[in-house]
C-alpha cells in the first residue's frame, strides 16, 4: 500500500535556493523525453526484475527525473563532464553497443527499440546511454567531493518545471493491477516453491498465475537459482529478462532432454516458467506515452465521499494500535492511503458497475459489529483505550461502529462479492487499485500535494542521543539494535522506536512469546504496552528473566508513549 515518492522535509533557505535554480533551467524537455521513452522500454524488456507495466511507467519517470535533476543541479554550479571526457565516454559506449549488437537476440533487440521508438543506434548512445554514465560519473565526484545535494527538493522542482505534477507521480506509484486474495487455500501447485517470495492466484479460466509484484531468479528456492547461474554461465546468456525469456525457457527444456542430474528441479522450474509465460506482459504497447497530469476521475455530482472523521479514526487506530509502531506522520499517511483505497473501490463499483452494499447487508454487519465491540469492552484495558478515544476525537461510540467499523466491514464485504462475482476485474481476476484510487482522490479533492505538508510538519517527539558510555542494565541488547538515552524526563529510552522484536534476544524471545501465549495477550502496540507490563507482573516465571523483560519494556514504553 505504501507509495515511495518525496521522503523529504524543505528548508525555507532551501526552498528558495531551489527556486532560483529551477527559474534559471533551460527547458530540456526533448531531451528528457527521449531519455524517459528509451529508459521505460529498457526497464520493461531487459531488466532481470521483470516487473508490470505499470510499475515500469512510474520507476521509468521516478529515475529519469532523478538523473536530469541532478545534472541540472551540478550545471548550476558550472559542474559538467568536460567535452574531453564526454567525447572519451561516447566513444566507449559506441563500441560496447557494437559487441553487444554481435549477439543476434541482443541485435535483433535493438533493431526493434530502434524502429519502435523512432530513434537511432546515435540517439540511443547520446541521449540514453552517454546520460547515465554522465550522471554516474557526477554523481560519485559530487560525494566524493562533500558536495551537499537537496536531492528530494531539486527532483520536486525539476519534475514542476517540465509541468509533472506531484500527484501524478504518486498516480503512477500506485497504479498497479492487483489479485483480491493471492496464494488461497484452493491453490494446489505442481512443484516446489519458495513461498516466502512469490504469490499465485487462479485466472478466469482456473489456471494458476503469478500473483506477485515481480519475478526474477531472486524469487525462487536455492536450487532453482543456481540452476538458472549454471544455464546463463553454459549457454553464455546474459540476465534473465522478458527479451531473452524464451531463450531460457529452450535451454531448460534442453536441461530435461539432455537428463540433468536434478530432474525434479528442472521440472520444477519449466512449470514455473510455463505459470510466468501466462502471467506477464509481454509488450509495453501504449505504456509508452505519458500525459503529465491527466489523472482520471469518478463523477464528483455521483460521488460517495469519506467524512473527516472517518480520516481521523483511521489516523488515530494506526498510532495506537499498528504494531510496528508508526510515528504521527506515517500514521496519518497510512489513514490517507487506507480511506483513499477504500473510498476508490466502494466508487469504482457503485459508477461503473452500480453496486454497493444494500441496506439489509449493511444492518447484518453493523449488529454483529456493535456485539463484537461490546464483547471487546469486557477487557478493561480495551475498554479505556475506547473510553479515551471517544473523548479525544468528541464522538459517540455510535459514530465510531458507523464511521470507521461498518466502513472497514463495508470494504471487506465489496471485496469478497467482487472475487466471487467477478465484477469489475480483468482476466487475470485483478483491478487497478491505484487506478480507482486516483480518481477518487480527484474526484473528492482528497489529492496528495498538500497533504505531504501537514505531515512534515508533524512533531514525531524529540531527537535522542545515544549515551556515552552506555548505561549497564539488567539484560542485553543484540548488536542490531538502538541504543540507550535519555529523554527530556530523564527516563531511559531507545534511540529509535521499531517494533518489539528488534531489542529481543533470542531467549528473550522465547519469554516474551510464552507472556503472550498465557494470556492470550493482543500485538504490542501504544495502547497494549501497559497490559503487557502488568500482566508480566503476574507470570509465574523465572525471576530473573521477567526482571530483565519487565526493565526493557519499562524502557520500550518510555520510547514509544
Amino acid at each position: 500500500m505504501f507509495a515511495t515518492f518525496y521522503e523529504k522535509k524543505q528548508s525555507k533557505e532551501t526552498d528558495e535556493q531551489v527556486n532560483v535554480l529551477a527559474e534559471s533551467q533551460d527547458n530540456k524537455k526533448p531531451l528528457f523525453e527521449t531519455y524517459l521513452k528509451i529508459n521505460q522500454y529498457e526497464k520493461f524488456y531487459r531488466d532481470g526484475n521483470i516487473r508490470s507495466k505499470e510499475a515500469v511507467k512510474s520507476s521509468a519517470l521516478s529515475e529519469a527525473i532523478s538523473k536530469y535533476a541532478l545534472i541540472d543541479y551540478l550545471q548550476q554550479q558550472n559542474t559538467t563532464l568536460s567535452d574531453e571526457k564526454r567525447q572519451l565516454q561516447l566513444k566507449i559506449l559506441d563500441e560496447q553497443v557494437t559487441y553487444d549488437m554481435q549477439n543476434p537476440l541482443l541485435k535483433q533487440y535493438f533493431e526493434k527499440m530502434f524502429q519502435e521508438l523512432e530513434i537511432t543506434k546515435q540517439d540511443y548512445i547520446e541521449e540514453y546511454l552517454l546520460v547515465n554514465k554522465e550522471h554516474e560519473i557526477l554523481e560519485r565526484n559530487m560525494f566524493d567531493s562533500g558536495t551537499i545535494y537537496p536531492k528530494g527538493d531539486q527532483e520536486d522542482w525539476y519534475a514542476k518545471k517540465l509541468g509533472i505534477s506531484f500527484d501524478y507521480q504518486e498516480y503512477l506509484a500506485v497504479s498497479e493491477f492487483i489479485h483480491i486474495d493471492p496464494t488461497g487455500t484452493d491453490l494446489d501447485l505442481p512443484f516446489t516453491v519458495s513461498t516466502y517470495y512469490l504469490d499465485f492466484a487462479k485466472n478466469q479460466a482456473g489456471e494458476i498465475i503469478l500473483a506477485s509484484e515481480d519475478f526474477d531468479r531472486h524469487r525462487l528456492t536455492e536450487e532453482q537459482t543456481r540452476l538458472i547461474y549454471l544455464i546463463e554461465k553454459k549457454n553464455n546468456f546474459q540476465e534473465l529478462a522478458r527479451y531473452n525469456f524464451k531463450q531460457y525457457q529452450n535451454a531448460i527444456e534442453q536441461e530435461t532432454a539432455a537428463g540433468n542430474e536434478d530432474p525434479a528441479v528442472v521440472n520444477d522450474l519449466l512449470k514455473l516458467f510455463e505459470i510466468a509465460e501466462r502471467s506477464i506482459d509481454w509488450e509495453l504497447g501504449g505504456e509508452l506515452h505519458y500525459h503529465y497530469n491527466e489523472i482520471p476521475s469518478f463523477d464528483p455530482s455521483k460521488l460517495r465521499k469519506h467524512k473527516g472523521i472517518t480520516l481521523q479514526l483511521f489516523e488515530y487506530e494506526n498510532y495506537h494500535l499498528d504494531e510496528n509502531i508508526p510515528n504521527k506522520s506515517f500514521a496519518y499517511r497510512m489513514a490517507n492511503e487506507e480511506v483513499g483505497e477504500i473510498y476508490g473501490l466502494f466508487n469504482y463499483l457503485k459508477q461503473d458497475f452500480d453496486i454497493e452494499i444494500d441496506e439489509t447487508a449493511r444492518l447484518k454487519a453493523r449488529e454483529q459489529l456493535d456485539k463484537s465491540l461490546t464483547e471487546q469492552m469486557e477487557n478493561p484495558y480495551f475498554k479505556k483505550y475506547m473510553d479515551d478515544q471517544l473523548k479525544n476525537l468528541d464522538i459517540s461510540l455510535s459514530a465510531y461502529i458507523d464511521d470507521y467499523l461498518l466502513v472497514k466491514e463495508e470494504y471487506k464485504l465489496l471485496l469478497k462479492r467482487m472475487k466471487e462475482q467477478n465484477i469489475g476485474l480483468d482476466t487475470n481476476r485483478r483491478y487497478n487499485k491505484g487506478w480507482t484510487e486516483a480518481r477518487y482522490r480527484m474526484a473528492a479533492n482528497f489529492t496528495w500535494e498538500y497533504k505531504f505538508d501537514k505531515m512534515w510538519s508533524m512533531n514525531d517527539g524529540e531527537i535522542v542521543e545515544a549515551l556515552v558510555p552506555q548505561p549497564e542494565l539488567s539484560f542485553s541488547l543484540p548488536d542490531y539494535a538502538p541504543q540507550i538515552g535519555r529523554n527530556t524526563k530523564g527516563q531511559y529510552v531507545f534511540t529509535e522506536d521499531y517494533p518489539l522484536t528488534i531489542y529481543l534476544s533470542d531467549e528473550q524471545q522465547i519469554f516474551f512469546d510464552l507472556l503472550v501465549q498465557t494470556f492470550d495477550l493482543p500485538v504490542l502496540s501504544r495502547y497494549s504496552i501497559t497490559q503487557y507490563i502488568e500482566k508480566l507482573d503476574q507470570l509465574k516465571a523465572d525471576e530473573k528473566k521477567k526482571k530483565q523483560l519487565h526493565e526493557l519494556l519499562d524502557i520500550y514504553k518510555n520510547t514509544i508513549t
